[in-house]
């Protein structure tokens, strides 16, 4: 029964010890970059033995690609911000517009994993194997929706909608937001004004 409780109590707090590291870890990867953070910065941020980060992530970078990980699954098992629309044009420029909003929130970080994998081949293998690089599973079922209801043209094929959008909007934030550094304001434009016109293509007249 002592062991058994024992054995509780080392799992939450290996738990708790885990979690301040993920969030402290986000924090100074954000401001420092990936090679200007150490574990060192990490852990005295999060109040923990710098040991604990080899013990549990097997490292700095293990670390970052846990947090990729955690960030990624978060953004995709949230609900979606808003109600379902009644059409493809309103539900895309809802969408994007969620979609931009929550990149934003964390685009330092963005900006730290497109830049290490460009950098670093045997990390870029390696995100490729262990993060899901999937489409968002929430904007299919909104679509497919849609198209049960008649909204689209017969005969389009929802993934391959979904899969070219989600190709857009990962260069728009790559090349407008990263590189260029658009201001929010006219991305948010820019891209509304894409997706009302892509939609046209599907859109029973």
């Amino acid at each position: 029964m002592v062991d058994a409780l024992t054995g509780k109590c080392k799992k939450r707090d290996r738990t708790a010890s885990e979690e301040r590291l993920v969030l402290a870890g986000l924090e100074i990867f954000s401001k420092y970059g990936f090679d200007g953070a150490t574990t060192k910065m990490i852990a005295k941020k999060a109040d923990v033995n710098e040991s604990l980060i080899g013990r549990y992530f097997d490292g700095k970078e293990g670390l970052l690609m846990h947090i990729t990980q955690k960030f990624i699954a978060e953004l995709i098992n949230r609900d979606l911000a808003y109600e379902p629309k009644d059409n493809l044009a309103d539900e895309l420029e809802a969408y994007v517009r969620d979609r931009i909003r929550n990149g934003c929130q964390h685009e330092d970080f963005a900006k730290i994993i497109i830049g290490h994998s460009l950098t670093d081949r045997k990390f870029k293998k390696k995100a490729m194997e262990t993060i899901p690089m999937q489409l968002d599973p929430r904007l299919i079922q909104r679509v497919q929706m849609l198209a049960d209801k008649g909204k689209l043209k017969p005969g389009t094929n929802v993934e391959e909608l979904c899969h070219d959008l989600d190709t857009y909007m990962d260069g728009v934030f790559f090349f407008e937001r990263v590189l260029h550094e658009t201001p929010l304001e006219k991305l948010m434009e820019q891209t509304v004004r894409f997706v009302r016109t892509y939609s046209k293509l599907f859109t029973v007249a």
